[in-house]
């Protein structure tokens, strides 16, 4: 009989794949400075952006689906504040992106609210019409990585499911962590820091707190085994490198993404201690 991990076990190894996803997120993120551009940061407010105004639908979806089977008080409480979370994340990039392309001025053109057009029913996730196709075609990376989210929600076993569906937000986190540590070079730089503090503020409990909580409800029957659902943890934190990347315009190279890729995988990467006070 395979061993089942302890709740100590789930909670402790989960948070240090997420750990590890933000010191390999810093890699991404000292790669888009040494590069950086005008192109690069316009890009990436555009498609975070575009992330969390999907973020506000997605969770809309989910709470709809919620509230048809009858959730409790606190439940709809979470999804109510995440929805007001990301709606006011998503404003606070629009006005990031009027100061890198000057008050007034429309964005670049760009399908970018197709970016994260993800759909909840009664059936599963999936990409909303067309976006799938689109997504593919423009964004290849964020494409793997959401088609990965979408498998682990839509087919996996419950438990296994909720649980790694923490290394969505949860795990994003560490993106916006590195972000808030960005240098005060100049006027962008200075407020898109502040920004991401405010992110990180706002976020950095929700991957804890339902790990816990899962980690203490702990159902084998409802499970993959333990070590399937690490490399899947694993997996999921090196897509979201590739996605960043992507986001910045690739200023990493396949050779260094194999680099981080590898130090995942065989878990020799050092992590951060993002997770530390609230772990």
């Amino acid at each position: 009989m395979t061993n089942q991990p302890t709740a100590e076990q789930i909670a402790r190894q989960t948070l240090h794949i997420m750990s590890q996803g933000a010191s390999a997120q810093q890699r991404v993120v000292d790669a888009y400075m040494a590069k950086r551009t005008r192109e690069r940061d316009i890009n990436w407010v555009v498609i975070q952006a575009a992330r969390e105004y999907g973020a506000t639908n997605m969770y809309a979806d989910r709470a709809r689906l919620a509230l048809g089977t009858g959730i409790g008080v606190r439940e709809a409480d979470r999804f109510a504040v995440i929805m007001k979370e990301e709606l006011d994340h998503y404003r606070a990039y629009m006005n990031l992106l009027d100061l890198t392309l000057g008050k007034g001025k429309e964005p670049p053109e760009s399908d970018s609210f197709h970016y994260l057009n993800v759909e909840f029913t009664a059936k599963g996730a999936g990409f909303h019409g067309e976006s799938g196709d689109i997504v593919a075609r423009e964004w290849p990376e964020h494409h793997r990585f959401i088609s990965l989210w979408m498998k682990i929600y839509n087919t996996l076993p419950k438990w296994t499911s909720r649980l790694l569906m923490t290394q969505g937000e949860g795990g994003s986190v560490g993106w916006h962590w590195c972000m808030s540590n960005l240098p005060g070079n100049d006027e962008f730089l200075r407020l898109a820091a502040k920004l991401e503090k405010t992110v990180v503020e706002d976020e950095i409990f929700h991957g804890p707190e339902e790990i816990k909580e899962l980690a203490a409800s702990f159902d084998p029957a409802n499970a993959l085994p333990w070590d399937e659902t690490l490399n899947l943890a694993r997996e999921m934190r090196y897509l979201d490198v590739r996605e960043r990347n992507e986001q910045f315009l690739y200023p990493l190279g396949e050779d260094e993404l194999e680099d981080i890729r590898r130090a995942i995988f065989e878990d020799t990467l050092a992590p951060s201690d993002i997770y530390a006070a609230v772990a």
